[in-house]
């Protein structure tokens, strides 16, 4: 049976929004909702569409997980739950009661839901994973790793942790820098072609910025000698 979506002409979708507050970033790491969030990325749906949505990207990870099929179906989610899940996002500004979908033939409406924003960028204020408890671990990992690698005889782990988290932090910087100089161009090729596209994106805008900055690579080199 067709259908016709009469969307709201209040509800205006945003290209990029960067995340800031501590509480909204909390929100999207919440494995309850990310799968909510993701699925709209698609564009605006009814309850019924996002949590088939929602199982289906659960089940896609319960399958590269090797997850026990009983133990997927307690993760799987029904359609009064996935509306409490829409109400709660609802609620810190992330999505959107953004119009209705109208049944051809029936009367009934039914509400269609969409993020607020195409993409979603978490400030590094709030994310800096090296700035975590176990980041200063992980990157003297890695230097140990370049120490075996390039036959380094000597390598000051803290010099180098902080030469690294110096270029972690202009890499995610510069995107941010961008966004506030030529938000309308920046956020237009975010927003180019599929979404989920936009994560791969990031990485290569963070490891081109970090290239261009010399000076963070020869303050790096000083931390080692072979």
């Amino acid at each position: 049976m067709g259908h016709k979506d009469i969307m709201d002409e209040e509800f205006v979708q945003k290209d990029v929004w960067v995340v800031e507050d501590k509480e909204l970033v909390k929100a999207f790491q919440d494995p309850a909702y990310f799968p909510v969030i993701i699925a709209l990325q698609e564009g605006p749906m009814t309850v019924k569409q996002i949590t088939e949505k929602y199982n289906n990207i659960v089940r896609k990870k319960a399958i590269k997980m090797d997850i026990p099929k009983d133990a997927f179906e307690k993760m799987k989610r029904s359609e009064k739950t996935i509306y409490r899940y829409i109400k709660e996002l609802s609620e810190l500004g992330i999505v959107a009661n953004s119009g209705q979908r109208l049944v051809l033939g029936k009367t009934a409406t039914e509400n269609l839901f969409s993020r607020v924003a195409k993409v979603f960028l978490m400030s590094t204020k709030e994310t800096d994973w090296w700035d975590e408890d176990d980041g200063e671990i992980i990157i003297q990992r890695a230097a140990r790793i370049i120490q075996a690698t390039e036959g380094i005889q000597e390598i000051d782990l803290n010099c180098f942790s902080k030469q690294m988290k110096n270029l972690l932090s202009i890499g995610n910087k510069y995107l941010f820098d961008a966004l506030n100089e030529k938000y309308d161009e920046v956020s237009t090729i975010l927003t180019e072609g599929k979404l989920e596209e936009s994560k791969k994106l990031l990485s290569i805008i963070n490891i081109a910025s970090m290239l261009y900055s010399e000076e963070s690579k020869k303050d790096l080199l000083k931390c080692y000698k072979k």
